[in-house]
């Protein structure tokens, strides 16, 4: 009895032949050539999506993007002409159309909130992996956003500290003189950049930059996120220790 074999599945060189839906318009805001030509060949396979292209820096973004009026934009951070942030700022405002998700190595609080004050509706980390950044598209396309696990962790912690003392005075940290209190005060209630921290208590960035790395030293942390998140603890404490201990009537 002569067996028949099964001729093997043969996947199509263009598989968005097989999706007969609109495709989401997708491009790229990515300087590293090595993880760049990766995500646009993982972005080109998928059938739900059209990759219309990428751009390497902030000047050809700004040109091309208008242009291309993508649904979504992968964005990176560190580009070599300026930030994801300077496109964001840009260009978010008049590309109504385009939802713009970050995509970057950086994970620290201040730029997580800068970014998502500036314009993104989502911000995840490349080391996601390629399947959780496709449905991170997926998701923004449909309207949602987009978070890295631990991004959304971070986020919940900050609100979960801030939200009850935004419009309370922060007692100062004991560690730190007036002027380092005071800039304490400046980061964590605004989370703005250093630049823009400085330009507010009219200091220099030098200036800005060496009080930060005495902070980082008296209160023994490695980072602004390690920072904040002491003067927050400590302010939650306090109000803890009000409320348990209310004072006596007269």
């Amino acid at each position: 009895m002569k067996v028949s074999k099964t001729e093997p599945v043969k996947i199509p060189d263009y598989p968005e032949m097989l999706w007969d839906k609109p495709r989401i318009k997708v491009a790229m805001v990515e300087d590293s050539s090595g993880f760049g030509e990766t995500l646009a060949a993982c972005l080109k396979h998928q059938p739900e999506f059209e990759f219309q292209g990428g751009v390497r820096t902030v000047q050809d973004a700004l040109k091309r993007l208008p242009l291309w009026q993508p649904n979504i934009v992968l964005l990176d951070l560190g580009l070599p002409d300026g930030t994801g942030i300077d496109v964001l700022r840009a260009l978010s405002p008049t590309m109504t159309q385009s939802s713009f998700i970050i995509l970057t190595v950086f994970e620290d609080d201040a730029t997580i909130r800068e970014a998502l004050s500036s314009g993104a509706v989502g911000y995840m980390l490349k080391r996601s992996g390629w399947r959780s950044i496709v449905e991170g598209v997926k998701l923004a396309a449909g309207g949602g956003s987009p978070l890295d696990a631990q991004i959304a962790r971070r986020l919940l912690e900050v609100w979960r500290f801030r939200g009850p003392q935004e419009h309370q005075k922060f007692q100062d940290l004991p560690e730190l003189t007036a002027k380092e209190n005071e800039l304490m005060r400046q980061m964590t209630l605004t989370g703005d950049s250093v630049k823009h921290v400085s330009e507010a208590m009219g200091l220099t960035y030098a200036t800005v930059r060496t009080y930060i790395r005495r902070i980082y030293v008296k209160l023994g942390v490695h980072n602004r996120s390690q920072a904040e998140r002491k003067l927050l603890s400590l302010n939650q404490d306090k109000s803890q220790q009000a409320s348990e201990f209310p004072p006596l009537a007269d």
